[in-house]
């Protein structure tokens, strides 16, 4: 990545001299007639800084937009680019250098106004259309050498923090199923479903992939939603609430414990629900302790995939779910969590709603200052989906910044399109994927929505060096959505992948 250095003409002599250096040694030896050497001379042709002049009617703080400065490429741009829409044709630029003679700007192709050079100085009031091919070219002080800088004045083509979202190609899962349930275990997508044909494991290497399906071994008849993975392990119940482990999701065995419910698996126990009469407990598998009564705004079933995430002020990870249904048959917005020996409620302000099924899933949001136009990224958990008291499916979208403490809605941007179902108990798997240089990481596996172009704001500057290779590819991760039950209570067959946009935007280097 380009250092930014706000005093750039520190670097800019070094720079210069040193290509003078390679050049033309014995110019070394000798001052012009002002006692100045052509290190200085040269020096001076280096653009020190650029902004925008403001514009309020424009963008808000327009004059904040930082731009980097590559001396070596000759190449001057926004890393962050300007809100969608905005308005590039008639900019005043802010030019400043370590002293020239002249500098001027050089605007070529526009749609707006002629081909031009512009003599620019520090009253220069003249508007520039950015959209063109605009170049600032800065003589040194005794006019012998010059400078040329490419500007680019970089725009979002898409929201950038929109999902956006493409549908898989397949004609179904493989064995038409009835029922299914998604995890990942030692870096492998298992999907396991009910079919006319007895009980079969999708295994992917990577998720969508064609992989391969496999018969179990299960010896009664499995509840498909329960399974679970972790530590190399896969546990699920039967309908009749018995406890089954499996080493490679393929043969099973029954280990003999009554359970009513799975939440997960965390430090390679089961974290479960069992029911004692009219109670229930928390209890785990294999036991690490006496089991404690479910409190009655605690869900006992219905609850999302567990999660886990730890930060430098936790002893242990916390397991993290939402939703669910409590014992006395209410659905809750509330995210519950579990340190390995307690479980407490942690959300202050609980999903708006209440629902169980929903799918819940960590990734990445963006915000955006309007004060400097700076980009943060932000480490955001996702709950979406679900079906409410009533019994209705939904589509919204939550999100929390804070790890499960403080939930909103997301807005319109990070919403689901209408074209993806509305789901309950749908799993979703962060996977990175690969992209390439002006393409998504589309394969034939794959059918695209509606095009929406990915925008490229590498541009190839012929003629300057650098020591690193330009970005032709980078990881991005992908969401992908598998299965749910659909309103009228089938299956969705479909796999889902998503990202937000910003991420698959080619890196600047």
């Amino acid at each position: 990545m380009i250092k930014r250095f706000a005093a750039s003409y520190l670097i800019a002599g070094a720079l210069f001299a040193a290509a003078m250096t390679a050049c033309n040694e014995n110019d070394n030896n000798y001052q012009d007639d002002y006692g100045y050497t052509p290190e200085t001379m040269y020096s001076s042709t280096a653009v020190t800084s650029f902004n925008i002049k403001p514009n309020s009617k424009l963008l808000a703080n327009l004059d904040s937009v930082f731009f980097t400065i590559d001396l070596n490429r000759g190449l001057i741009f926004n890393a962050d680019s300007l809100p969608k829409d905005t308005k590039i044709t008639k900019l005043v630029p802010n030019i400043g250098t370590s002293g020239s003679s002249k500098i001027e700007l050089i605007v070529k192709g526009s749609k707006v106004m002629k081909d031009t050079t512009f003599v620019y100085t520090t009253s220069f009031t003249d508007s520039i259309d950015f959209s063109a091919n605009v170049m600032v070219r800065v003589t040194s002080l005794n006019e012998k050498y010059t400078g040329n800088y490419q500007i680019k004045v970089n725009v979002h083509k898409l929201k950038p923090d929109s999902l956006h979202w493409s549908e898989i190609a397949w004609k179904g899962m493989p064995g038409n199923p009835i029922a299914q349930k998604t995890v990942v275990n030692d870096e492998r997508v298992y999907t396991f479903m009910e079919t006319a044909d007895g009980y079969k494991v999708w295994i992917q290497d990577t998720p969508g992939a064609d992989g391969e399906v496999k018969q179990l071994t299960f010896t009664s008849s499995l509840d498909v939603k329960s399974v679970v993975a972790g530590e190399d392990m896969f546990y699920a119940l039967n309908t009749n609430g018995v406890l089954h482990s499996s080493h490679d999701g393929i043969d099973w065995t029954a280990q003999g414990e009554q359970l009513h419910h799975i939440y997960g698996v965390y430090d390679g126990h089961v974290i479960a629900v069992r029911k004692d009469g009219a109670k229930y407990f928390h209890t785990t598998y294999p036991h690490t302790g006496t089991d404690t009564e479910v409190s009655a705004d605690c869900p006992i079933s219905g609850t999302s995939p567990l999660i886990q995430f730890e930060n430098k002020w936790m002893e242990k990870p916390l397991a993290l779910t939402v939703g669910g249904r409590t014992a006395n048959g209410t659905l809750t917005g509330a995210a519950w969590g579990y340190d390995g020996a307690h479980w407490a409620k942690v959300s202050a302000t609980p999903i708006k709603g209440a629902y169980q099924g929903m799918t819940l899933f960590p990734y990445f949001t963006f915000r955006t200052s309007s004060s400097s136009w700076k980009v943060t990224e932000y480490s955001t958990i996702f709950a979406m989906g679900g079906v409410n008291q009533q019994g209705y499916n939904t589509r919204r979208v939550f999100i929390s910044r804070d790890q499960g403490l403080n939930w909103s809605e997301a807005d319109d941007l990070l919403s689901l399109p209408d074209y993806i179902p509305e789901t309950a108990f749908a799993q979703a798997i962060v996977w990175t994927s690969e992209l390439h240089s002006r393409s998504l990481a589309a394969s034939s596996d794959w059918n695209e929505t509606a095009a929406r172009p990915l925008p490229a704001w590498w541009i190839e500057t012929p003629g300057y060096g650098r020591a690193t290779k330009p970005v032709t590819s980078w990881e991005c991760p992908y969401i992908y959505l598998y299965g749910g039950i659909l309103p009228n209570g089938q299956l969705n067959p479909q796999v889902w992948r998503g990202v937000i946009n910003r991420l698959t935007f080619k890196p600047l280097e």
